[in-house]
């Protein structure tokens, strides 16, 4: 009996499945996060399953706002375990969680540092010479 090969997608049907560019293939071959890759004998990549399971959670990954560098640690960490036990990723996860609370009280404080300047912007007279572009965001320079 004939033996059952893999299927092998090329470049063009991943990008095409994955909505990416050819270089973001690259980059991530190149930085450690697709590994394994074969070539044809002309030099394309040949894609696996496995490569595709790898790409759907880097992008997820991403989404969620993990950086490469640390989606790398998350595949090295599956890969050299075979398997992937929630106590293994959960301070990654923490970690992350922990990071985002952290941006959101500076966008909130940006944000309410904004609120602020544009309520005293809407105080001065709307044909004022606004000196923004020369004083910068200081609430004392905002209009003459």
């Amino acid at each position: 009996m004939g033996e059952i090969r893999e299927k092998i997608y090329s470049t063009a049907d991943v990008m095409k499945r994955f909505d990416l560019g050819r270089n973001a293939l690259r980059l991530y071959e190149e930085i450690g996060l697709l590994t394994g890759l074969s070539r044809t004998d002309s030099g394309y990549r040949e894609f696996k399953s496995r490569h595709l399971e790898d790409l759907k959670f880097i992008l997820e990954a991403k989404k969620v706002g993990f950086t490469l560098n640390e989606i790398k640690e998350l595949l090295e960490v599956n890969r050299a375990q075979k398997k992937t036990t929630c106590g293994s990723v959960s301070s990654e996860i923490s970690g992350k969680i922990e990071e985002i609370d952290e941006q959101v009280c500076a966008l909130q404080a940006k944000k309410a540092f904004l609120i602020d300047f544009l309520q005293i912007c809407r105080s001065k007279n709307k044909e004022s010479k606004c000196n923004i572009m020369a004083a910068g965001f200081s609430k004392n320079a905002c209009c003459d």
